[in-house]
């Protein structure tokens, strides 16, 4: 029995650290990343 519990958690984990790229916050993410990284470049040519 505990067993089986211990079976749907670790599925479950799993489950949960697929990265899905249809989700909307991935995106969101990478362009977050994307718009800090043109930043620092922009700022370290001033510089």
């Amino acid at each position: 029995m505990l067993r089986k519990y211990r079976t749907d958690a670790a599925f479950a984990a799993n489950e949960a650290e697929t990265v899905r790229t249809d989700a909307p916050a991935y995106w969101v993410c990478l362009a977050l990343l994307l718009a800090v990284v043109a930043l620092a470049a922009r700022i370290a040519s001033i510089w």
